[in-house]
């Protein structure tokens, strides 16, 4: 009777023994990804996102997206199956003055439970990116071409595109002292510089209706010329 209780209990174990082995590798208790960060720079979505389990290796992670008036959700495209822990979803298309909710799961043999993001509008989220700066010289001044933050066909700035001021910062690139010029717009010429100097400078924009204030631009240098030749300077891009 002793013999067939132990036969019993071996068995039992031995029966059980895949279950624990399958929870073990990431299974049954696979954990939600947490600490998702949203941003968004001019038209460029991206979102990062902290793994839950780092010693499960294969595991990917799939977010849902859901717009106000909807009760189903939506796989987000550019964010199915990742394996790294950032994805970008720009080719989404929004209304970017609307709600948006954002919910993530990993997956390997089963899914995690849903991690929900909380909601958030586009637009107030948004970030001012650098603008384009191209630069003139003449003898004595710069002229400094603006183009607005963000691309041609962007919908962040759509509306806004008029309502950028700029400010910058110039130095000369032999001294390092730095001038602030604020307010000033798309097209802007400083005078009172000195001939044949290398002169570099940064600019960035601002919204100050929405009270948004952009990165600097990579910083630009150029050379004041000698004298005008034909009433034309020297382009930098």
């Amino acid at each position: 009777m002793m013999v067939a209780l132990l036969g019993a209990t071996t068995l039992v174990l031995v029966a059980v023994a895949p279950w624990v082995l399958s929870a073990a590798a990431g299974g049954k208790n696979l954990k939600s990804p947490q600490k998702v960060e949203v941003d968004i720079i001019d038209d460029n979505f991206i979102l990062r996102w902290n793994r839950s389990n780092e010693s499960v290796g294969n595991v990917t992670f799939s977010f849902d997206y859901q717009k106000p008036g909807m009760d189903n959700w939506i796989k987000l495209s550019g964010c199915q199956n990742i394996t790294s822990t950032k994805c970008n979803f720009s080719s989404l298309k929004l209304n970017v003055y609307e709600e948006i909710k954002l919910r993530i799961r990993a997956e390997k043999e089963n899914t995690s439970s849903w991690y929900e993001v909380d909601s958030f509008t586009p637009f107030r989220k948004a970030q001012i990116g650098p603008p384009e700066v191209h630069l003139e010289a003449e003898d004595k001044a710069i002229v400094i071409h603006i183009s607005p933050p963000g691309t041609k066909d962007g919908v962040m700035w759509a509306l806004d595109g008029l309502s950028f001021t700029y400010s910058l910062v110039i130095w000369k690139n032999s001294s390092g002292v730095e001038e602030r010029i604020e307010n000033i717009y798309s097209r802007h010429k400083i005078y009172k510089l000195s001939p044949e100097t290398t002169y570099c400078l940064k600019v960035k924009a601002a919204l100050l209706t929405s009270w948004k204030i952009g990165v600097y631009s990579p910083v630009r240098c150029i050379k004041t010329t000698v004298c005008i030749l034909g009433g034309r300077g020297r382009w930098i891009t």
